[in-house]
């Protein structure tokens, strides 16, 4: 195989993973993409599944008047709710609700069964080669978006 033929064959491989990746994990009625990534923060990033708004803002890359204005649509939607700290009242936190929680771990689940099927198709050796490939891939990349030479 060429050089050209391996290039043509990653970037066929990256754009039908993205694709699968979509398919499994959402579209969930109602949410793009970027909301279910803001979600997912939300209920990730850390042990109490809340963050503040300055804490959203800053992962966001935006101000937080322009968290603020997304996380009120998203209030309107039902998807979040704003929680007062019993500790400090200045303090407001933002967690996702239950029936949106309930929605994402079903997307999920659904996603990580489609993975555990793909890797049993792989068998081990295959897998363990693929993880070994992956890992590659992901340190080359992490060096290359420090490097900031292509990125848009």
């Amino acid at each position: 195989m060429s050089k050209q033929e391996t290039i043509d064959l990653i970037n066929s491989s990256m754009l039908s993973l993205m694709e699968f990746t979509r398919k499994s994990r959402g579209p969930i009625k109602g949410f793009r993409a970027r909301d279910l990534s803001i979600l997912i923060y939300i209920h990730t990033d850390n042990e109490h599944h809340q963050v503040t708004m300055s804490q959203l803002a800053q992962n966001l890359k935006v101000t937080p008047a322009a968290a603020s204005q997304i996380i009120t649509g998203y209030e309107k939607n039902g998807w979040v709710k704003r929680v007062r700290s019993t500790m400090d009242r200045r303090t407001v936190y933002i967690q996702i609700t239950d029936d949106i929680k309930e929605k994402m771990l079903e997307k999920w689940s659904c996603h990580q069964a489609r993975l555990n099927e793909f890797l049993d198709m792989l068998g081990p050796e295959d897998c363990e080669n693929f993880h070994r490939i992956l890992e590659k891939m992901i340190g080359f990349v992490q060096e290359k978006m420090q490097e900031d030479s292509c990125v848009m």
